[in-house]
């Protein structure tokens, strides 16, 4: 079975910019419960740091997900 978090990475990641749309699908999953745990939050902060560029929503996604981390 593969890792949830190396497809989302390979997903997000694929031309090395995380865009708009990519962080709303983000969000939507994430959130979904309207918290994020540890496991989430870490991915969030890995793709983060792998991405060549990065819209200013990802930076917004974190913070929310810090606000509802379990």
């Amino acid at each position: 079975m593969a890792d949830w978090r190396q497809v989302a990475k390979v997903c997000a990641l694929g031309d090395g910019h995380i865009s708009t749309k990519e962080v709303e699908i983000l969000r939507a999953v994430i959130l979904a419960d309207g918290s994020a745990n540890k496991s989430e939050l870490s991915f969030l902060h890995d793709i983060k740091k792998e991405a060549k560029s990065a819209v200013k929503a990802l930076d917004i996604l974190i913070e929310d997900c810090e606000k509802a981390a379990k």
